[in-house]
This record gives C-alpha cells, structure tokens and sequence, in this order.
C-alpha cells in the first residue's frame, strides 16, 4: 500500500512536500496508479526498463529480486507519476557511484542514521548534500522562514519556490532525488517549545540558524541529550565540531562566547549581533570583505553578506563531517578553515618547478663486462664473485662472502633482521645453495674445484679449493648472464627436449605443463600475490625492495625498469606501493586485482617448477637452492626466460608459521600452500625450495646489480 517519504505538516496543501509511494503489487496501490495515469493533467514518465539495465550492470550484481521489484511515486506538487525501481534496488543503482567512497557495510550503517537540520538558506545545501551522498535514513529539517526572491542568490530554490517553506522547498527537492528517504518537516522556528521535539531521536544536529538565540538553544538542548552539533560558516569556509556526545561539559561554542544563554539574545537586532558573530569568527581571520561589510550591517547593508558558492562548499564541508560522525571515525570538537578565496591566493604554477633549461641526459650506466671481470679475478676472488651472482629473494643478498685460506666461506647474514617470509632463515637458505652452486661453478671453471660442505646447520657454506674440474665449468658463462625476467610469457608448451633437460638437471624437479593444472596454480599464485599485498609488513618489503634511478643502494632490490612495467602505467605501480590504499582494500575485502599480474604472468607460461626437498630442516633447502640455481641456468642454456612464482608462505612449515606471516589471511595462505602442493602431485605439507616460471620471451633483461662480493 502507499507510503510518504516525510511527515506532513500543518501548512496548506501547497506547501506539503509528502509523496505518495504506491506498490503495483497491491490491489488498493494498483487502483490508486491507474486512476492517475487516467487523469489528464497528470505526467506520466516510465524509464523503469532503462532503470533495470543500469542496475543490472552494477558490481556486485543484484539479486534478481531487486530488478523485478518496482514502485510509482506520485508528486502531487508536480502532478507527476514516475515509474521506479523499488527501495533496495533504487538505492544500489542511485549510490553506486558511491562505492568505495562509502562502502556497502558502511552504506548500511549511514541508513540508519538520523540527521537533523535547522535554517533551510545554509542548511538547504548541507541537508541536499547528506541526502545526495545517502549519509542519512531519516533527516528532519526545521525552519519557520518562506523563500523569498533575496534567498535565491545561495539558496538552490527556484522562482516557483518562492513564498513556500524553506524546510518543504528542500524537502520536495529531496524527495526528487531520493522518495524513499525519511524527510521529516517541522515549518517552525526552534524555541523552548520546540526544541526538544525536533531533538528527540537526532544522531546529529547541522545548525544553520541565521537567530542567535536559537543557536545557543539547540546547542544547550544537544548538550544536555549526547547530540554532536556541526555548524558551517561559509565566509572564510569555517566548520566547527562540538561533541556533547563525548563531552556533555562542553561549553557551547567552544567557551569562545563565555557564559551565554538564550533567553537574553531574543530580540536582537542586526546589528546588535554583529559584536557576537566577530567574537565567534574571530574578527583577526574573517576575509577582509566580511570584516568592511561588518561594519556596514545595519547601515548600508540589511544583514551579513553571502555567496552561493561558499554556501555550496559549507554543504561538502558539513557532508564529510556527518559522514565521519554517522560511521564513527575520528573527528574531535574543534574547527578549521577551508577557506576557498584563500586557497585561491596560493595557486601554485607547476611550471615554476620545471628547470629553465634542459636538465643534462644522464649517461647510461654502462653493462659491465661480468666474463672479462671473472677473467682477470684471481682464483679464489673469481670464485667468490660468481658466487655473488646467485639469485635471491628481492635480490636482497642476504648473505655475505669472505676468503679463509684455500676456501670460500659464505654465511647467511644475521646483522639484519629477516624478512616475514624468511621463517627459520629458510628462504635465505635457498639463495645460499644458490651461491654454493654458483661457487662449485666458477671453481670447475678455474680447475679449482674441491668440495662444499654445509655448516651451523645450514647457516654456512664453505667451498675448499682443489684441483678439480667437470662439466660444469662450461656452466660458467651462464652463471654470469643469468637474470630474472619478469615479463610475460607467449604461454607455448615446452618441447619434450626441453623437458626432459629440466627434469634431468635435479631428482628433485617436479614440472607442470599440463594447462588445466597450470590454470589452477596460477590463479593461487595470484591469490598469493593478493595476500603479500594487503598485509603490512610483506607490502613494506616488497616496495622497499623496488629500485628507482637516484636510489641510495643502487647494489640489490629490484630496478623497477626490470618489472616489465610501461611508462605509462608507472603511475599504477604507485598507487599499489601505498599502503594507506591497500588498508582500505584489505578492509573492504577487496583487491583482487593486485593478484592479477602475477596470475596473468604465470598463466603465459610454457612450465612452472617446483623443486621439493627432503624436510624443512635449514640444510635441506640449502640442498634446494643447489638444485634451483641448477635449474635456472638449465634453463638459461635451453633459452628459456626464468622467473620465481613463490607464494608468500611456502616456507612455513605449518599453519603457526603461516600466522607468523599474515595473522588475517593464514587460513587463506593454508589453501593457497596446499593447492599448490597439489598441483604439482606433492604431499600437502612437503617442503619445496622454490616455484619458477620457465616460459619464452627473446626481451632481453638486465642482470641485476650486486653488492661488491668480499664488502
């Protein structure tokens, strides 16, 4: 049956700004909807059908019931009917520009919300825009004055609206926007009658009164029921805050009027409010204009001066307070300036900060010859530099070398703390085998080759000089080119050749080429991705770990010319290294997205590899790390572009170590883990080294920097 968006009131007919809802549904609505498409002097407008196209194009999709479900409004001050989609589906599709501005949680808390507005000139702009953004469920607008020709200068009214209630002209209005918002009017001025009235029920007064008395009234009332007051003045964009629900001792008006009371303001006259609005604006800061014009109220001006403009920024500036105050974040009692003029002085020409002449080209760093390096090295500093070649998380290097005799020690570094993910120094274990291959290498090549035994349980490798060689001094020059390519793959199958190569080079390679299973790993690889994004501490690392020209440590992280990232869509990589974004991502249950080049990039190729080692003992993955750098130039030799995949908890042992990483998402890490186990036929909690992508691409990439090897 029908329903109204507002109480009525006691004023005529004309003024009433009540609509009547009606429901096709019901027999007694369907009669009343065909009666008033049969009247003649009465618009019908039907876009319900282009209503239903729109919402069903909303993310996320609507139920079924929310297309189907439609109402008639009737607008008697119009004499217009219009065809709408129903209460739920009318404001997903009408607030959906919101999203994530307001989220659809914080939308449902904004509902039930009850906003009061006092003085309809301001006040028409601050109720329009709470109404606008749905901050509210309910407003109730209180104010005795009609529009009169001189209000339309800031009021947005017409000139239709002229002699009608103030409160009903921003009522009719809302009720245009929104129907189905609750819009309560109260034609009446605030006083000791009144007050407690328009007060009961209120979350939240904006008081817009142009009457002092009432301004000290509302504010003593709200004080004494827990009622936050927000008031905006628009010369010079003040917005003052008073919360009397966190504080009922407040004094009103911040203490800035003393001890003041209602009874003795009534009466007053323009000009004899002048001394009390200086005290309240602060007669130092009110724009220069406010402050002559002070002087002339009551002479050659009848009241204070305002602009449409300001009024409009008060409706913002008002809006985004009650948002804060109706979704309870942060916003103490106090005041600030958003001052437009003064905003205005300051125009900032970015073409002052551009230099007068063309900054000199850079020269571009020359590639160092590794090979010739290697060459000219002695034995044991050969050695130890190929060692430094080895790949490790980040590029991080977290390992440092030092002759010792006839040996090279290598150690994992424990000056510096270890990255989340590096649980029992495991991950640092694996670039440390990599580096004891890497070692093995250089040595063959030199004739120098001894034996490498693993020391400190796995926290120490040492090569001992011999006078050795085998096959894999021919290995050498492929330790020295070997680099990372992040970019994407043409996602062609490897060849049998190619696979049984890869397979061959460790016992402990597991490869998947099968694209079903591949499809599978790399949508959890992406998950993965999601994770290390939206937890604190493993975004931090990863975007301290990126390296842009200038940088101060040039030596290891990732030079983001590597991450295969257009110039043109640097901006992006921007946006997704601050962490005040992907807060409100992991809040709102979002950013899928920030999985999708991960995914995209393991879907692009020809294999992914897991290399499996026997338990998760420190020495194990130092084994691993042998093998995986085995592998890498393995594929190297075959042409093949390498890339790691490593999800953010591989190397945790168990779901207390997955805590360890992401208390929010270790369930998720948990399936994440196991999935990807499964996708290579591994047991669930099988320990594994490391995933590499192994796909073609001819880009050549740059080998990353290093620190020098014996710093």
């Amino acid at each position: 049956m029908s329903d109204h968006s507002s109480t009525s009131s006691s004023r005529p007919t004309s003024d009433l700004a009540s609509v009547e809802i009606l429901d096709p549904s019901d027999d007694r609505d369907r009669l009343r909807i065909a009666a008033l498409r049969d009247d003649s002097a009465v618009q019908v407008t039907d876009t319900l059908a282009a209503q239903r196209i729109s919402l069903s194009e909303v993310v996320p999709a609507p139920d079924d019931h929310h297309l189907r479900d439609s109402r008639w409004v009737f607008y008697p001050w119009r004499s217009t009917l219009v065809h709408l989609l129903g209460p739920s589906g009318f404001r997903r599709l009408r607030l959906d520009r919101n999203q994530n501005k307001i989220t659809l949680a914080e939308d449902a808390v904004l509902r039930s919300r009850r906003v009061g507005v006092v003085g309809l000139s301001v006040g028409h702009c601050v109720a329009h825009t709470i109404a606008i953004e749905g901050l509210a469920g309910t407003l109730r607008l209180a104010d005795f004055d009609e529009i009169d020709l001189s209000n339309l200068n800031r009021v947005p009214a017409t000139v239709f609206d002229i002699g009608v209630n103030k409160a009903v002209v921003a009522a009719r209005r809302i009720a245009e926007i929104d129907p189905y918002l609750t819009v309560e009017i109260m034609p009446v001025g605030i006083d000791e009658t009144t007050a407690a009235h328009f007060l009961d029920g209120l979350d939240l007064v904006a008081e817009e009164c142009d009457s002092f008395d009432a301004k000290v009234l509302i504010r003593d009332r709200a004080r004494a029921a827990g009622i936050p007051v927000i008031m905006e003045t628009s010369d010079g964009g003040v917005l003052d805050v008073e919360r009397f629900d966190l504080s009922p001792d407040r004094p009103l008006f911040h203490g800035l009027l003393g001890d003041i009371d209602a009874a003795g303001l009534t009466g007053l006259t323009a000009g004899e409010k002048v001394p009390l609005a200086l005290a309240l604006l602060d007669p130092t800061r009110v724009t220069s204009r406010m402050a002559a014009s002070a002087l002339e109220v009551g002479a050659t001006l009848a009241t204070w001066p305002q602009l449409g403009g300001d009024v409009a920024l008060g409706g913002a500036s008002c809006a985004a307070a009650v948002r804060r105050l109706g979704l309870g974040l942060p916003l103490p009692s106090g005041r600030v300036r958003i001052d437009i003029e003064a905003a205005l002085d300051r125009v900032h020409d970015p073409l002052d900060d551009l230099p007068t002449t063309p900054p000199p080209t850079p020269p571009t760093p020359e590639t160092p010859d590794l090979a010739a390096i290697f060459d000219r090295l002695p034995d044991d500093e050969a050695v130890a530099f190929a060692a430094s070649r080895a790949p490790s998380a980040h590029n991080g290097q977290p390992w440092s070398i030092g002759i010792d005799g006839d040996g090279i020690d290598a150690r994992i570094r424990e000056t510096a703390p270890p990255r989340t993910t590096d649980l029992a120094r495991r991950m640092s274990a694996v670039a440390l085998g990599a580096l004891a291959h890497n070692m093995e290498v250089a040595a063959s090549a030199r004739g120098r080759l001894g034996h490498t035994t693993i020391h400190d349980d796995g926290m120490r490798v040492r090569h001992e000089m011999g006078t050795g060689a085998d096959d894999r001094a021919h290995d050498i020059g492929l330790v020295l080119r070997r680099a990372t390519s992040r970019l994407p793959g043409d996602g062609s199958p490897l060849h049998p050749a190619e696979i049984e190569a890869l397979t061959a080079a460790d016992a402990r390679v597991h490869l998947l080429t099968d694209r079903a299973q591949l499809e599978t790993c790399s949508a959890l690889l992406g998950d993965g991705a999601r994770i290390r994004h939206l937890t604190p501490a493993l975004h931090a690392e990863m975007t301290e770990a990126r390296r842009r020209p200038g940088s101060a440590d040039p030596d290891t992280g990732v030079d983001i010319e590597s991450l295969g990232v257009p110039v043109a869509a640097r901006g992006m990589l921007d946006l997704v290294s601050r962490p005040d974004a992907m807060a409100h991502l992991e809040a709102w249950g979002a950013g899928s997205v920030l999985g999708a080049p991960t995914a995209g990039a393991a879907r692009s190729s020809s294999g992914l590899v897991a290399i499996s080692v026997d338990d998760w003992g420190r020495e194990s993955f130092v084994r691993g790390g042998m093998a995986t750098e085995a592998v890498w130039l393995c594929a190297t030799a075959l042409g093949l572009a390498v890339s790691p995949a490593v999800p953010p908890s591989l190397y945790a042992a168990n779901d207390d170590e997955r805590r360890q990483i992401s208390l929010a998402h270790a369930r998720a890490l948990g399936v994440i883990d196991r999935g990807v186990r499964q996708s290579f036929g591994l047991d669930d909690n099988a320990a594994v080294a490391v995933i590499l992508r192994v796909f073609r691409n001819p880009t050549p990439v740059p080998v990353s920097r290093r620190r020098p090897p014996l710093a």
